[in-house]
């Protein structure tokens, strides 16, 4: 097998690097010069192409086609020529970072870190001999070793600068729309044979990333549409890049060897990522920025499936808007039901043989061979069983009057909101326009309920269609059916009871009881509302609060305590009624790990709803039970509101957006924790303490 010779490699690798630097400093340099807005000055205003302008940016693409081809070269001057480009441009910012700080202060602090690292650094560790294998997979390993720092750099910047000039519409649109097609079409010719080699080396994926670039080509009479494509393609490879890098490796074996971790990050970064998308502009339905905060807030509102909304769903947010709220809601949905299987397999201690067994008892669902497969089987479910809710709902909004193309975006829309617990809408109202509509009502309690039970149940009705398993189904599946059976005709009863002559006044018995079930299923996680919820009695409230604390299946989308951790809890009591030192549900003992597991997240959950309470009743002017019910329907991943909500200050805000992280992550982290077998062998004499 040849070998590249090492000094070789370095030195290639080391200069495309820098070739790559400066063409990212020289975009960004010539994309804020049509940014800073500095009237009268040798820059002028942001829509301004001075004489000073001009010449600057054609010296800047003149100097970084000089300095990138004296690093591909190998030319001994590369480097003071780079330290020189660079001072340039300190030079030229400087000045206008007394009016523009933001953009100025950017480039400057650009620039001059890469003047330290030119002049201070050492070298970059020199390369491994590389792999000059005629084979698809030894030339991929090259041009990964050779060129993945250099187009990591050029992606990151294309990214930023996309999102500046399209995003936020930041500089005049059209040279700021032109630095960015330059800087796409450099890193499509570099990208291009990457792509190629992974198809070749066996990576589909490839095919996939190819999409969003024919996209882009479709669109390309519509720059900024056409540069959004060519934005997702540019993120879609370097995700790809990064996934082949060694420390992006050890990264995720990280994570995976610590879940409660994995599930943190991956809620704040899909939270993250939403902030930036609601905050565009085009977001906002009169295409002014919503503020950083009211979009922190719906974006782990709807990354959480929770539904509390600081702004009008469907008047405060355009198209764009609900697109990416629709799409947080579908994460949101997800991650938690596939993070919750992985869980499952952790705590089944293994990966080998004997990991898939105990993955498959861990989940009841003996089809499942591998991780991989039960993620494939959440995911081919969620989208099966929203393309019949949305479908459905489809039909029930035309038959409302809306046109076709409507009727179907407000059918997936609220089928995935309703599938994936969210109880997010596009009409202010909720749902009191179907308050009328069986129909509708009906197929909204379906898709909550299917969508709450949790993986395990769906799993078991799948092999149940199949004829795979016998009629006896696990004690987890009894317990999620039962529990939740029992809480949803206690809760029908106790809504109709106590609301036949108050807010469900004027409606007909059918109606009457069709609402009460919603209100019954849909008050444990999902918050959509088909009756006005200032007409609830207080009794209807204080069981409302019960319901949205205890929640739904562990496993689904919904959220609060879950069922099992309130059956366990139930069931201790008549365990220590009767003198027994174990929990039996449906004749099988309860491990005393998990009944400990369950009484821990049951008063950690009622220490967070407490504190959260008190510092919302201490900075606000509100009443217990509107503050009580607010922070309970964020902690449950309900959504339900009496209005208070929208009255929070920013304090207030920053609290609901706590709970609703925590109501989301914590349960789940909490059980994984708690979940590791401890491995100290002290023990100590029992204590005798008087409870009760």
């Amino acid at each position: 097998m040849c070998q590249t010779p090492m000094n070789e490699s370095w030195s290639s690798h080391s200069n495309r690097l820098w070739a790559a630097r400066l063409v990212a400093a020289g975009s960004i340099s010539v994309f804020a010069e049509f940014a800073v807005n500095m009237p009268g000055s040798y820059l002028g205003s942001y829509n301004e192409l001075t004489p000073f302008g001009t010449g600057y940016a054609a010296w800047t693409c003149l100097a970084v086609l000089i300095g990138a081809w004296a690093w591909l070269s190998g030319r001994t001057w590369a480097n003071r020529f780079s330290i020189l480009f660079l001072c340039g441009n300190v030079a030229v910012f400087l000045p206008p970072l007394a009016v523009d700080p933001v953009i100025s202060g950017v480039v400057l602090l650009w620039n001059l870190t890469l003047m330290g690292i030119a002049i201070f650094s050492t070298p970059l560790p020199p390369l491994l001999p590389l792999d000059s294998a005629a084979t698809a997979a030894g030339q991929l390993s090259r041009w990964i070793a050779l060129n993945h720092r250099a187009v990591r750099h050029l992606l990151a910047v294309a990214i930023v600068l996309t999102i500046s000039a399209v995003g936020y519409r930041i500089g005049s649109r059209l040279p700021a729309q032109t630095v960015c097609l330059v800087l796409d079409g450099i890193i499509l010719t570099l990208t291009a044979r990457f792509l190629f080699l992974s198809y070749r080396a066996g990576s589909r994926i490839a095919l996939v990333v190819v999409v969003p670039l024919f996209l882009a080509i479709v669109n390309a009479g519509r720059p900024e549409v056409a540069l959004s494509w060519l934005g997702v393609y540019n993120a879609l490879v370097l995700v790809m890049v990064l996934a082949r890098s060694a420390v992006i490796v050890d990264v995720v074996r990280h994570f995976f060897k610590r879940p409660a971790l994995l599930l943190a990050t991956s809620f704040a970064s899909s939270i993250a990522v939403g902030t930036l998308f609601l905050s565009f502009p085009a977001a906002s339905s009169d295409g002014v920025s919503v503020s950083p905060l009211d979009a922190l807030f719906t974006a782990t509102s709807a990354s959480c499936v929770r539904g509390l909304i600081v702004l009008d769903t469907p008047v405060d947010f355009s198209h764009f808007g609900h697109m990416a709220i629709l799409l947080l809601i579908q994460f949101g949905g997800l991650n938690i039901m596939v993070l919750s299987a992985f869980a499952a397999l952790l705590l089944g201690r293994g990966l080998g043989l004997s990991g898939e067994r105990a993955f498959s008892r861990a989940l009841d669902l003996p089809m499942a061979r591998s991780a991989q497969q039960i993620a494939a089987f959440i995911v081919l479910a969620t989208v099966l069983l929203e393309a019949i809710g949305a479908s459905l709902l489809a039909v029930s909004f035309a038959r409302h009057g809306r046109e076709t193309g409507e009727a179907i975006w407000l059918g997936l829309f609220h089928a995935v909101s309703a599938f994936c617990n969210a109880g997010f809408s596009l009409q202010s109202d909720s749902l009191t326009m179907f308050s009328d509509d069986p129909f509708n009502l009906i197929t909204m309690c379906s898709l909550i309920t299917l969508g709450g039970v949790g993986f395990s149940v769906l799993g078991a009705a799948w092999a149940l269609i199949r004829g795979r398993r016998q009629p006896n189904l696990s004690v987890q599946v009894r317990l999620v059916l039962w529990s939740s059976l029992l809480l949803v005709v206690l809760g029908a009863l106790w809504f109709g009871t106590t609301e036949w002559h108050r807010s469900l006044d004027g409606l007909t018995t059918t109606d009457k009881v069709v609402n009460a079930l919603l209100q019954s299923v849909t008050l444990r996680t999902a918050g959509f509302n088909s009756v006005e919820m200032g007409l609830l009695h207080p009794a209807t409230l204080l069981m409302m609060m019960l319901f949205m604390f205890i929640g739904a299946a562990p496993g689904g989308t919904g959220g609060g305590i879950k069922v099992t951790t309130g059956a366990v809890l139930m069931g201790a009591i008549p365990a220590i009624t009767q003198g027994r030192s174990r929990v039996v549900l449906f004749r099988r003992t309860v491990p005393l790990q998990i009944v400990y597991r369950s009484a821990a997240i049951a008063v950690i959950a009622v220490l967070v709803a407490f504190a959260a309470t008190a510092l919302i009743l201490a900075s606000h002017p509100m009443p217990l039970r509107d503050c009580l019910f607010e922070v309970l329907s964020a902690l449950g991943t309900v959504g339900l509101s009496l209005g208070a909500t929208r009255e929070l200050n920013p304090f207030g805000k920053f609290v609901i957006i706590a709970v609703m992280f925590i109501g989301r992550v914590g349960p789940l982290t909490l059980a994984l924790l708690l979940g590791r077998a401890s491995l100290g062998r002290v023990t100590h004499p029992d204590a005798r303490i008087m409870v009760g």
